[in-house]
């Protein structure tokens, strides 16, 4: 959601939290206010629908261990698999519908975000687009993230990607007409 003009509502919080996020805010340097409408973005963004989607939160670590464990082709395959299904019924649970707007910039700026699963970057030159994932995560990843995005590009927008990937990044290209 793109920020919109303020509102001022006063809103009773218990004395606990109010200590913390004042101290915190001290700490580093910001606002209660500026903490406050953070957690309040994340919970309208993220939150509300992570908990409804069956969404879980697990340590990196974990996450990391699992991927180890599977050979480079379970890897792919498993990209493919969450491309041609978790995606789509992510961006429909959460934009109601699919579109480029939900696939290119609401889907990843959410996962980037919120997730925490790799930092994103767009950059669009006309109808041409470049998509970065930089995940840190080793060639198992790359790999995972390239299928998932060829996947979901090609069944979801009918787009073929040209993908550039590292070991721990992946660069999509594509245009739209």
């Amino acid at each position: 959601m793109p920020p919109s003009s303020s509102v001022t509502r006063t809103i009773r919080i218990e004395r606990d939290v109010d200590d913390f996020l004042r101290k915190f805010g001290e700490r580093e340097g910001v606002s209660v206010n500026l903490l406050v409408n953070k957690a309040i973005r994340r919970l309208v963004e993220w939150d509300i629908y992570a908990e409804k989607f069956g969404l879980v939160a697990l340590p990196s670590s974990l996450i990391e261990r699992m991927m180890e464990r599977l050979s480079n082709e379970e890897a792919a395959d498993l990209g493919r698999w969450v491309g041609q299904n978790l995606i789509p019924e992510f961006i429909t649970f959460w934009f109601k519908e699919v579109s480029l707007q939900a696939m290119v910039i609401g889907f990843p700026r959410l996962q980037s975000r919120y997730g925490r699963a790799f930092e994103y970057e767009e950059h669009v030159d006309g109808g041409k687009w470049t998509i970065i994932l930089k995940h840190s995560a080793g060639s198992k990843w790359s790999m995972y993230y390239e299928a998932l995005l060829k996947t979901a590009f090609r069944d979801m927008l009918q787009t073929d990607l040209l993908i550039d990937k590292t070991d721990n990044q992946v660069v999509a290209r594509f245009s739209i007409k």
